[in-house]
């Protein structure tokens, strides 16, 4: 127990003040298609934090965070010059999405739960958060 009272102070000190920096992404969606209904107009946005990426040319986040109104969830991210992707899975990767953007910060997100069975995708940007 006494083991406890110096390590849980440093633990503490360390998720407050974390050695790596972190960046953030917004991506708003403006069309969702659900498996085989048309298109819909929607308002969708995301929040993802992420690690700095230590190389531009190929960076990666295992820990990155994915906030919408309805969850938040891990998210493993990827970044190259042309293109950054992230994927998580849920329930033993029953449920999974797949987030792919274009250098422009075009995007598209994929959803798909096998339990139902469903698909969804969405269209829209991401940018660099403000």
């Amino acid at each position: 127990m006494k083991q406890l009272y110096f390590v849980l102070p440093a633990l503490l000190t360390f998720a407050a003040n974390p050695l790596v920096a972190e960046q953030g992404l917004t991506c708003s969606f403006t069309t969702e298609c659900i498996d085989t209904e048309a298109c819909e107009a929607t308002s969708y946005d995301v929040a993802i934090t992420h690690k700095d990426f230590t190389s531009t040319e190929d960076g990666m986040d295992a820990s990155a965070v994915w906030t919408d109104d309805a969850t938040t969830r891990t998210l493993f991210l990827r970044s190259r010059p042309d293109i950054l992707f992230g994927m998580w899975a849920d329930n033993d990767g029953r449920q999974f999405g797949r987030l792919m953007t274009d250098g422009a910060g075009d995007a598209r997100y994929i959803v798909m739960d096998a339990s139902i069975p469903m698909m969804i995708g969405y269209y829209g940007t991401c940018k660099e958060a403000e």
